[in-house]
């Protein structure tokens, strides 16, 4: 069900989303050699079976996780337990000996469409193993209609261990009606881009590992 793209299979991700590799704000330049970033597990309604897919830019600056199309929504059409969407997500990244990261800043894109009295919630987390920091979180309120767009960039940086670590993504969306009338009105929120793919764009920061 899941997959890694070969060097091949992520220059044609990234040519196809339009994301920009290189942005890091790197404390040392990226490794040269290949890093790998494994899928290992995947939980939650938000995560659709068979769409899921990791990117490695060819530069090792950036990586991308698609997930399918993720969306939670309230009103006509909906189903009891469509209001609420969530995902999690670990990869296991294998940097080239003598290398660790940190996550410089992640890009989630999307779309909305809330109706006078209803919100929706996105909430993101990512973390590299021996991170705990919380969630980050964006209420939307109605009437609105529109694309939007969240970045979190943890300050200070967390680097990973010098060793096989593993990052962990948990992203949750959540649409609440309110005042809003659902017997003849829709609203939503949506992990989305133009290409139909629920997107987490990583951004890496690089540094050597102490000598042993």
């Amino acid at each position: 069900m899941f997959r890694a793209l070969t060097a091949a299979g992520a220059a044609l991700a990234f040519a196809a989303t339009g994301f920009s590799p290189g942005t890091a704000a790197a404390a040392d330049d990226p490794p040269p050699d290949r890093v790998i970033i494994e899928l290992t597990t995947v939980n939650g309604r938000g995560c659709p079976a068979g769409t899921m897919a990791v990117a490695v830019s060819p530069d090792n600056t950036a990586f991308t996780l698609m997930l399918g199309p993720m969306l939670a929504q309230v009103g006509v059409g909906s189903k009891p337990n469509d209001d609420l969407k969530q995902c999690q997500v670990r990869m296991m990244v294998r940097s080239p000996r003598g290398y660790t990261y940190a996550i410089d800043r992640a890009d989630y894109t999307g779309m909305l469409h809330l109706e006078k009295g209803a919100s929706g919630t996105v909430s993101v987390k990512n973390n590299v193993q021996g991170d705990y920091s919380a969630p980050m979180k964006r209420t939307f309120t109605g009437p609105a209609d529109e694309s939007w767009r969240i970045s979190n960039a943890p300050d200070p940086l967390v680097y990973a261990p010098c060793y096989p670590s593993s990052v962990d993504l948990n992203v949750a969306l959540r649409v609440s009606a309110g005042t809003s009338d659902t017997s003849t009105t829709t609203s939503f929120l949506a992990l989305d881009s133009a290409d139909g793919y629920a997107r987490a764009d990583f951004h890496l920061a690089w540094k050597r590992c102490p000598a042993a």
